[in-house]
């Protein structure tokens, strides 16, 4: 944790602002693993995003691209718009996949505030979704993002980007 904290504090010091634990009450951010952060803090196409916990847990970790390694994905705020979105760290990745937040992905939108809940929708056959086509065979683990009572959704990778399945609506 001291290598973010320093590494932060450089990162402020020469005016840029990246998304790390300065986002989030001390009691959240220091659960947040060390690789997440000094990703987040490094990449300078994050700069514009703040990490938001407005649900919880605000952040998972699977094995989202199905190589065998854990990777992470937080919330995230576009600091400009307000709009709401995931990043998506791939272990040993430099940078983070940006999903919604002021990005247009999928049925989503740009903007994923309507989202309520979420969770790891493990590797495992998905059921037809609705009006949807082909279910698609997950090359890993997927994200479930829920509006409750309305609608739902898998985020996953299909092995060269993420991709939105709808589930309910």
């Amino acid at each position: 944790m001291r290598s973010a904290l320093i590494l932060t504090t450089a990162i402020l010091a020469f005016g840029a602002s990246a998304a790390g634990p300065d986002d989030l009450p001390f009691q959240l951010s220091s659960s947040l693993p060390e690789t997440l952060l000094r990703v987040l803090e490094s990449d300078p196409r994050t700069k514009q995003y703040a990490l938001v916990a407005h649900l919880n847990p605000f952040y998972l970790h699977g094995d989202f691209n199905g190589d065998g390694r854990t990777d992470m994905a937080v919330l995230v705020k576009n600091k400009d718009s307000g709009k709401v979105g995931v990043a998506i760290l791939h272990a040993g990745a430099k940078a983070a996949i940006i999903l919604g937040a002021g990005r247009q992905f999928g049925n989503g939108g740009d903007d994923f505030s309507w989202m309520d809940a979420w969770h790891l929708y493990p590797r495992a056959p998905v059921e037809r979704g609705a009006g949807e086509g082909t279910a698609p065979k997950l090359k890993g683990d997927a994200l479930m993002v829920v509006k409750t009572e309305s609608a739902s959704a898998l985020i996953y990778w299909n092995g060269k980007r993420y991709a939105w399945y709808q589930q309910g609506d």
